[in-house]
């Protein structure tokens, strides 16, 4: 099994955007109405969207891939304020997701410790997320990796409102 984590670049957008309608949808769809969910997906993973992401600098992309194929990707975001991180020189992991068939293998573990590695390169000293309340099993995963809950911040989609946690760590 040979995993690697590579910063992505404009020329992985198209994997991007089906990795992120991929991962978004069977990550929610449990829990969110179907049509609402999937309007979500095809606008926020679009590839006008990511393009113009992958376009601001505040953005950083990570791409996971196993024996060469990919798994999953992050994303990274510089700039954003939060209240309950005031004074803090902190990082967003803005998104992060696997491929539901590939959990369990420690994969989404070593996708962070990219992020952390990336965040340390950048001089920060906090990484921080957000995770909808009711994502339970993302919520255990980011306790395991020795983060906690210091806030909550609010999530919209366009249609519904939502309560994010924010997990977030000292960078060591």
């Amino acid at each position: 099994m040979s995993l690697t984590i590579r910063r992505a670049t404009i020329s992985d957008v198209q994997i991007i955007s089906a990795l992120g309608i991929t991962t978004c949808y069977e990550a929610y769809f449990e829990l969110d109405p179907s049509k609402d969910l999937a309007e979500y997906c095809v606008k926020f993973f679009s590839l006008e969207a990511l393009t113009a992401e992958f376009e601001d600098t505040s953005s950083t992309f990570l791409i996971a891939e196993l024996n060469c194929k990919a798994i999953g990707y992050a994303k990274l975001r510089e700039g954003k304020k939060i209240e309950c991180l005031q004074g803090k020189n902190a990082i967003e992991v803005q998104r992060i997701y696997i491929l539901e068939k590939m959990k369990g293998k420690k994969l989404g573990a070593k996708l962070m410790e990219k992020c952390f590695e990336i965040a340390r390169e950048k001089n920060y000293e906090t990484l921080w997320l957000g995770v909808w309340d009711k994502n339970i099993a993302a919520q255990k995963f980011y306790e395991k990796i020795g983060m906690k809950i210091i806030g909550i911040t609010d999530f919209s989609d366009g249609k519904n409102e939502f309560i994010n946690l924010v997990f977030a760590t000292e960078i060591l």
